[in-house]
């Protein structure tokens, strides 16, 4: 029971590292990223990559570029650094261009694009099989799994904390405003002199980082990934958390990360399937979709609303609050 608690916090670190990077994107500056998690599994790819090695013998027809032994820390750092290449790129033919729906759609097929490209390259990721036998970042250490499942929650835990630390400072910063304001109209945001391509570039570069590292945190955690890691359920995901949670808030964030991604979908797993292994699957994603129903009618901003909006609706509500009425003399 103790190594499954630890496991969810594991994961949760995880998860929430990229709800508050999508938080970023979507709940600073409006930014709709279909795909976001393709640059979770660029960074976790590319810290794979960078960290294994040669395939070994035992491990077959296995084949992936670079084949490099750096030190974990630096996989991480590449694989943030190949995730914000991908979010550059996304920006100057996407975000640049278009807004709303359309960017949504174009998201998408950035992401399918990446998807059929990593699925049928054999010689780039290894194609559908994907890669596995990723190294621990303990090395050759004597460490059972519990252990090392501590070690994961630990760094992770880490870089949550700072990447929260980020966010918070860029919400309560002159930045944080522009991109607010870019977000709710960008036509004003421009006729004050404010650069609306510049804070959209810059946030979804943090973004798209963030989600590169956490991408690696969890290829060094489970050792293994494959395309069907990183279809787009996988970011709808993600932003019901976002918008349960509370989309503008970086605590909201993270709270939705815990409760959608590891109460729901990993408590899921031990309800009975009945001898049909589609029912669990089938039922979680409709758990999420009544949670993300309820909270949208009863509490639109989340259950940490974004603190601006907070502020202003408890103000308009004492507004409209009638005066006492005054008696005759």
């Amino acid at each position: 029971m103790f190594f499954f608690f630890l496991d969810l916090l594991a994961l949760g670190c995880i998860n929430a590292i990229l709800v508050l990077g999508l938080n970023l994107e979507y709940g600073y500056a409006g930014i709709l990223n279909f795909t976001y998690y393709t640059f979770a599994a660029i960074g976790a790819y590319v810290t794979a990559v960078t960290t294994m090695g040669k395939p070994p013998p035992y491990l077959g027809n296995e084949s992936y570029i670079l084949q490099w032994t750096l030190p974990w820390p630096v996989g991480l750092l590449l694989g943030g650094v190949a995730a914000m290449i991908l979010g550059l790129i996304m920006v100057f033919v996407a975000v640049r261009r278009l807004r709303s729906d359309y960017l949504a759609i174009v998201s998408i097929s950035v992401g399918l694009i990446v998807w059929e490209i990593v699925t049928n390259d054999v010689h780039l990721f290894n194609g559908s099989n994907g890669v596995f036998g990723v190294p621990p970042i303990t090395g050759s250490l004597p460490i059972s799994e519990a252990g090392y499942t501590a070690v994961i929650f630990a760094v992770s835990f880490a870089c949550l904390a700072f990447f929260w630390w980020v966010a918070r400072r860029i919400f309560r910063s002159p930045f944080g405003r522009v991109l607010r304001a870019v977000r709710e109209d960008e036509i004003l945001a421009a006729s004050y002199g404010k650069s609306v391509f510049g804070a959209q570039l810059w946030i979804v570069l943090i973004g798209s980082f963030m989600a590169g590292v956490a991408g690696g945190l969890l290829i060094d955690y489970v050792s293994a990934f494959n395309p069907a890691g990183f279809l787009p359920v996988e970011t709808f995901v993600l932003l019901a958390a976002l918008i349960i949670g509370g989309s503008g808030n970086f605590n909201g964030s993270i709270i939705g990360a815990f409760l959608i991604i590891e109460l729901l979908l990993e408590v899921s797993r031990f309800v009975p399937d009945f001898g049909r292994p589609d029912l669990v699957g089938a039922v979680r994603a409709i758990l999420i979709g009544v949670v993300l129903i309820v909270v949208l009618r009863y509490r639109p901003g989340g259950l940490m609303p974004e603190s601006g909006i907070r502020l202003y609706r408890k103000k308009k509500g004492e507004a409209k609050q009638p005066e006492p009425a005054k008696e005759a003399p």
